[in-house]
């Protein structure tokens, strides 16, 4: 009979096992997003954005107002991330809960420093998540944070939204935290995120922000060293495989088209010569006709001259973001990495040992809902 009660008891608590550390939802703060900035007496600031889950629950709380925003937000501080993050319990009555983080805010300033350490907190927490978006910002870490946009009622859900429309424009690079990290651990030591700025949604409004990404960061060594515009980026994006979608806007005849990319696809190789390391970058392109002016008619011989235009906008880019990387005498196009794997040997990235090659092969699929 003992022994039937003592088998009872173990298996009523391994029964409760699962249980153990469950928090309840009124117990916890779910933090979407956080900023981090460091302070001119070198303590680190933290702004977290968490749910207000009263107001989400009522669909008729629409974001008009700050009373009715889904989030709201506060700062504290610390020696340390890890030291300001607990700080937050001495003003808050919960503890935060970051299953649900889905962006990490930088400020510029701190970027330019290093974000290593910032990091390092991220991945070794087992609280955190690495699959969060990385974003590089120069306005005010609180005011950027506490805005009230015109569409979600979550800010932090805006902002992810807007930096996964890369596919749409391919003129963006988003990276999540752990991403990141594995771009920069490699010979190159460069890595890439998007630079995030907010604006009004129209000139004379005084209503709202919308989320704007205006550039591409350029790491190297996990230091902000500089930026790409929107079409370097997207040099960038060719050579390292990652065009989706977008819009190449060209002139035939002084008549303006706009081609949209549908599939395309790159690759890249590495050959020693004489004296220099050749790069050939072989990429294929299929576009549709999405718009042209009135008076322009095609002909095969013009659609020639089109095919001709798209592969010197994508040489173009390519340049562009070869140059800048040049400029900035970081790997941006990860050459290195290239190089090491077909040779096993490390490669030093100079302009006088490196030489380029282009070759782009674009074909046009379809001309819309028109003939011609």
């Amino acid at each position: 009979m003992r022994k039937i009660a003592l088998f009872a008891i173990v298996i009523l608590l391994l029964s409760q096992y699962g249980c153990w550390n469950r928090r309840e939802l009124n117990d916890i703060l779910i933090v979407q997003a956080v900023g981090i900035d460091r302070l001119k007496n070198g303590n680190f600031r933290l702004t977290y954005q968490v749910l207000k889950p009263k107001v989400l629950k009522n669909p008729s709380n629409i974001p008009s107002s700050p009373q009715q925003k889904g989030v709201w937000c506060f700062s504290s501080t610390g020696k340390t991330i890890f030291d300001a993050i607990r700080n937050a319990t001495l003003s808050s009555d919960k503890k935060l809960f970051w299953t649900h983080n889905k962006i990490v805010i930088v400020s510029e300033s701190l970027a330019k420093k290093g974000i290593k350490e910032v990091l390092d907190m991220i991945l070794r927490d087992h609280e955190f998540r690495s699959d969060a978006y990385l974003i590089i910002t120069s306005e005010d870490i609180e005011k950027f944070m506490n805005i009230s946009s015109p569409i979600e009622s979550i800010p932090a859900k805006e902002l992810e939204n807007v930096i996964k429309n890369y596919y749409a424009n391919s003129k963006t690079m988003p990276m999540k935290i752990y991403e990141f990290v594995k771009m920069t651990n490699t010979k190159s030591k460069v890595g890439f995120a998007p630079f995030v700025e907010i604006k009004r949604p129209l000139a004379l409004s005084s209503e709202n922000y919308m989320f704007f990404v205006s550039k591409t960061a350029v790491f190297d060594n996990f230091k902000l060293i500089g930026y790409l515009s929107h079409d370097e980026t997207r040099g960038v994006l060719w050579v390292l495989n990652k065009i989706k979608s977008g819009i190449y806007p060209i002139e035939d005849k002084n008549k303006s088209i706009s081609l949209e990319l549908i599939h395309s696809s790159s690759k890249i190789s590495a050959r020693n010569t004489k004296n220099k390391v050749l790069f050939k970058i072989e990429i294929i392109s299929e576009v549709n006709l999405g718009e042209k002016e009135k008076d322009l008619q095609f002909t095969q011989k013009n659609l020639e001259e089109v095919k001709k235009e798209l592969s010197k906008s994508i040489s173009k880019d390519i340049n562009q973001a070869l140059k800048k990387s040049f400029e900035l005498r970081a790997d941006i196009p990860h050459f290195q990495d290239i190089y090491y794997i077909k040779y096993k040997k490390p490669l030093k990235f100079d302009k006088q040992r490196i030489a380029v090659s282009i070759t782009v092969k674009p074909f046009i699929r379809r001309f819309g809902m028109l003939k011609n």
